[in-house]
Order: structure tokens, then sequence, then C-alpha cells
């Protein structure tokens, strides 16, 4: 059985409870709860569970829970045994808190269900305003046309922000040669759950060019490159499937003996990227990556020899293979 706990439940605990300090651990609860950061304590759990069951005689109840975090949230895997025999339940929330909070209420509606039924079915009612005037005075906001009197008024949806993750990379390709060569990137990503958006600085080794039909020349090609890449994401637990299409641009700079103008040469280089990739989140601050990209040049410079034959194209087309590593900061 697997929900989603919402804070509602934390409301109504505490409307229920009051505030006060933790009690000691009760005699009929036997509980093992995971010491985790950032959630509450085995205590504060028993101090719930022991308020909400103040009957005159609840039944023995013994529990295991077992807590894991992952990028959606928290989920929690609990086994309760009592009179009645043994359940076990899944329950998931982005709060830790959610989750402990239903675990006191499963172990005391197992210990005592008649008296926390009651309990929780007829809460306290609302202090009374501090001055029954302020009634009179303080006019009801009329609802709006297109809203029904009885309706519940409009919630705003949350704004999630995007997290900031900062990584470097590596990769080897083709293209702008048409070897294999080697490079280095940056990485600056804003990150949502859906999207990516990535902002990367990169440079590639130089790539030796050689011609068997113009032994005389040679030359090698290297390539430094920013680009701008948006990210689609499907996102499954720790996992994320991404399809990224971006540009980029940088400087192509060739370097070679037997060129017809002069030994080295830049010029501009532009080119298209698709790349499917797939994430992998193994901790709430650490990503790792791989993809494959392709890129379409744009710009398709040619490199001429002395004797007036073409000694280099760019070709129209290349591939990189590239993975990398991330810190995610929230």
């Amino acid at each position: 059985m697997s929900f989603r706990p919402c804070s509602c439940l934390t409301a109504l605990c505490l409307s229920v409870l009051g505030a006060g300090e933790a009690a000691a651990s009760p005699s009929w609860l036997e509980l093992r709860w995971p010491e985790q950061a950032g959630c509450p304590t085995r205590a504060e759990v028993e101090a719930i569970a022991l308020r909400l069951a103040d009957g005159q005689s609840p039944q023995p109840v013994a529990a295991e829970a077992l807590l894991s975090a992952d990028a959606d949230g928290f989920t929690l895997q609990l086994h309760v045994r009592d009179g009645a025999g043994e359940q076990r339940r899944t329950l998931q929330s982005p709060r830790c808190e959610a989750l402990a909070d239903a675990t006191a209420v499963i172990l005391a509606v197992a210990a005592a269900p008649l008296d926390v039924a009651a309990r929780l079915l007829d809460p306290p009612p609302p202090p009374p305003p501090s001055d029954p005037l302020e009634l009179d005075l303080v006019p009801a906001p009329s609802p709006s046309p297109s809203q029904s009197p009885l309706s519940p008024p409009p919630s705003k949806p949350p704004v999630r922000r995007p997290g900031l993750a900062v990584g470097f990379g590596a990769a080897a390709g083709l293209g702008p040669t048409a070897r294999f060569a080697a490079g280095l990137s940056g990485n600056l990503s804003l990150v949502w759950r859906r999207v990516r958006l990535d902002l990367r600085g990169s440079g590639w080794l130089p790539s030796p060019l050689h011609d068997a039909d113009h032994p005389s020349a040679g030359a090698t090609l290297r390539l430094a490159a920013g680009a701008v890449r948006g990210c689609p994401r499907l996102v499954r637990r720790t996992l994320a499937l991404e399809l990224c299409a971006g540009v980029e641009l940088g400087a192509l700079r060739a370097e070679g003996v037997g060129l017809t103008s002069i030994e080295r040469t830049r010029g501009l280089w532009a080119a298209g990227l698709l790349a499917p990739g797939l994430q992998w989140r193994p901790l709430r601050w650490l990503v790792l990556g791989v993809e494959v990209e392709a890129l379409v040049a744009f710009t398709r410079r040619s490199y001429a020899i002395r004797d007036g034959g073409v000694f280099h194209v760019v070709p129209p087309a290349g591939v990189r293979l590239g993975g990398g590593i991330a810190v995610q900061f929230f």
C-alpha cells in the first residue's frame, strides 16, 4: 500500500495534541526508527504516539521503519505488529516530518483504535476571538461571480525554484576533424524537475591532420567553444533521461606546414547540437551523467596547400561520447 501524506496530517496532529515537551518512551510500544539528518528522532515519534493513544489500556505494538531519500523526497517502509496481526505500508512525501507524523498516527491507532479515532474525529474547538465586536466591524470578502459561495478559496500553486549545478566533464569525438579528439568542459546548469538549462565551455586537444596525396603538408586543428543547451527531462526516482538540443559557437584554429596562406589561421566555428543522455543522482547533491552528442557543422572551413589542392574540409557532421560529474547546491 502506498500513499503520500500531506501537510494536513501534521496540522491535525498539532491541533489534537497541542504544544508540549517529549514524553518518556511508552511501555506498550517497541519502535525501531532510523536516525537520519533532517528527520524527527525516535523519541519525538514515540511522544506523539503516546499522547494520541492516551487511553485506558493500549495494546502492545512493535514496529520497524526504514527511511530512504531520493530526488523526489523521502520514502518510508513501515512494518507494524499488534494483537490483530501484521501490516506493511509504504509512504512517500517530500517532507520527512510528515512521514514521522503519519507513523505516530498509525502506531497510536494500532494500540488504541477507538480512543484515537474519537480524539481525531472530535478536535478541540478553535479559541474565541479576542474582541467579539470585530466580527461585525470586519466584513467578510464577497465571492467572485465565477466562484460559488460554498466553494473553497482558490489556492496558489507552489513556486518551485530551480536547482543550481556546477560540473565538469570529458569527451572524445569526431568533428571538426575526421579523427577522434579528446576534450574537457565546464558546465553551469539550472535544473528543474522537467527541464535543464546548460551553459558550457569546452576546449579540445590538438587533432593532427594528414593527407597521403600531399605528404609535404600537415596540420593540427584546435577548437575552443561555448554552448547553450536546453534539455527536457523524464525523471524516475534517482534516474533522469534527457534529450538536449542547442547551439555551439567558438574559434577553430589551424596550425600547419605547406598551407597556402599562413602557417596559423583562426576562423569561426558554429554547430547545432542534439544529445540524448542519462543522469544518475545517487546523493541529493551529486549527479553523474553520460551522453552521446551529435553535431551538425554550420561553418565548413577548408584548407588548401601551395600546389592548389585541398588539404582538409571540415566534415558536415560529427559525434561525441562524453561523461561528467556535477554538484547540485539546492
